[in-house]
């Protein structure tokens, strides 16, 4: 019996695409929230408060980033925070994979 290629198969890693769309916030009009979910990066690093898509409201996470041209956090966010998040970070965030 042949396996089609097209057959996920568990022991094998799923093939996953790139980031598709990638633009720098802007949190001056407050924070800034999607619940479809994107990834985050620095381009000049600092503190970054956000909330990972799977916790719950109560649950958001504070981190230092370092300045990065690359989303290398295999987070998912659905929220970033105005008033945490250092007021000179440059955030980038992207849709895709």
């Amino acid at each position: 019996m042949a396996l089609r290629d097209n057959i996920h198969r568990p022991w094998q890693v799923k093939t996953m695409g790139n980031i598709t769309r990638e633009v720098q916030l802007d949190l001056s009009g407050g924070d800034f929230e999607d619940g479809n979910g994107f990834f985050i990066r620095s381009g000049s690093g600092g503190i970054i408060k956000y909330l990972p898509v799977g916790n719950a409201d109560n649950e958001p996470i504070t981190k230092t980033v370092e300045a990065s041209s690359i989303f290398v956090d295999p987070v998912i966010c659905r929220k970033v925070f105005k008033l945490t998040t250092s007021p000179d970070t440059e955030i980038y965030i992207g849709y895709g994979v």
